[in-house]
């Protein structure tokens, strides 16, 4: 994303709405409503004088436009694609100083037509794919005006004065908050993975980067409301901030709940190339408890263990009858491997829902480990 702050003076260019019974009682009020007046579909909006409290209440469901004929429908709904197209804006959008124009600033143009989809099915319109090879231009004076004034997305190159809007944050819709979160990680986001020596998967984790701290500090919230827990950090040559999910099990929840909102073709794949490796499910954890531990004993009983024993997995973590006992008591790790209690479910015939946690559950059973 390109960096700066704005210099340039801000132009809010003619806004016009269209004319129905409550805006010409609006304009009788405000003795506006002259014979010429009258004879126009579209008003100007400085005749209506409607205060900043009533504004949007006024607009809502209404059809504007600007200079041009193409129109917008707004709606002061904050719904999940509009929330995810608000996060993508702020992350890799800009909206002009200047004029009515909003930038998408990505190489990728299956990403950026997307999210032109979003805009024109959520506001009834028809803007085109206007596409240069590095970034979309949409032209649209109302868009613009709606996104900086009723969403608080400031003009020009904002990186570093950005923050999450208040119509995301007063959500309690988790629907809108994950569509939030994935529209910041198609524009700034991406997967942190890496190995050992010994080829072993040593961590995996969501990133999303930007120069606004508050923004950071506004989304770790969001996140942490959909029990994703995440850190952050600060790079010392450009300031930027970072914040990044802590721990496999942090990422398995951002990668079921924001992953499939994505539209960043790359990015998904890569997630997913982690996520449904050997060596992500060698690091599923599951907590040691007394049903683990009775499990583990039925395993021996019934002359199971050697079957157990058998498993052609990468890492065995359980490599002898004495282990199998002992895995089930608290050691140095605290944790037993999920796969194992998963295939001991199934030696018994037992349901595994009683022993992992849905999340674990429902990634091992997409892989061919199930």
């Amino acid at each position: 994303m390109a960096r700066g702050v704005l210099f340039k003076k801000v132009h809010f260019p003619e806004l016009y709405v269209e004319k129905d019974n409550s805006v010409i009682e609006r304009l009788d009020k405000f003795n506006e409503l002259q014979s010429q007046v009258l004879r126009k579909t579209m008003i100007p909006l400085k005749l209506l004088n409607l205060s900043t409290e009533e504004i949007w209440a006024f607009l809502d469901g209404k059809k504007l436009r600007g200079r041009s004929r193409s129109t917008l429908i707004f709606k002061n709904n904050t719904t999940p694609q509009i929330a995810q197209l608000l996060g993508f804006i702020i992350t890799d959008g800009s909206l002009s100083s200047t004029e009515g124009r909003i930038k998408l600033c990505q190489r990728e143009s299956e990403l950026t037509r997307e999210y032109l989809d979003i805009i024109n099915r959520e506001y009834d319109s028809k803007f085109i794919h206007n596409f240069n090879g590095k970034e979309t231009h949409v032209g649209s004076i109302p868009l613009r005006y709606i996104l900086h004034k009723y969403y608080g997305i400031p003009l020009g190159k904002k990186v570093r004065t950005v923050e999450v809007p208040k119509q995301i944050i007063n959500s309690n819709n988790e629907d809108v908050l994950k569509s939030f979160i994935a529209g910041l990680f198609d524009g700034d986001g991406y997967v942190q993975y890496y190995y050992l020596e010994n080829k072993n998967l040593d961590h995996v984790n969501f990133c999303i980067s930007t120069s606004s701290h508050k923004l950071v500090e506004e989304s770790i919230n969001i996140l942490d409301r959909l029990g994703i827990k995440c850190s952050k950090l600060v790079r010392k040559d450009d300031k930027r901030m970072t914040l990044q999910t802590s721990g496999f099990s942090n990422s398995l929840i951002f990668y079921q709940k924001v992953i499939p909102l994505i539209f960043h073709r790359k990015r998904r794949q890569t997630a997913e190339k982690v996520f449904s490796s050997q060596d992500f499910i060698g690091k599923l954890m599951v907590p040691l408890n007394g049903l683990l531990k009775e499990l583990f004993k039925r395993i021996i009983k019934n002359g199971l263990n050697n079957k157990l024993l058998e498993l052609d997995l990468k890492n065995k973590y359980i490599k002898s009858n004495r282990s199998i006992e002992a895995w089930t008591y608290p050691s140095n790790k605290g944790n037993m491997r999920s796969i194992y209690v998963y295939k001991a479910c199934e030696l018994l015939k037992v349901n595994p829902d009683l022993y992992l946690p849905e999340n674990q559950l429902n990634l091992i059973k997409k892989t061919k480990w199930s």
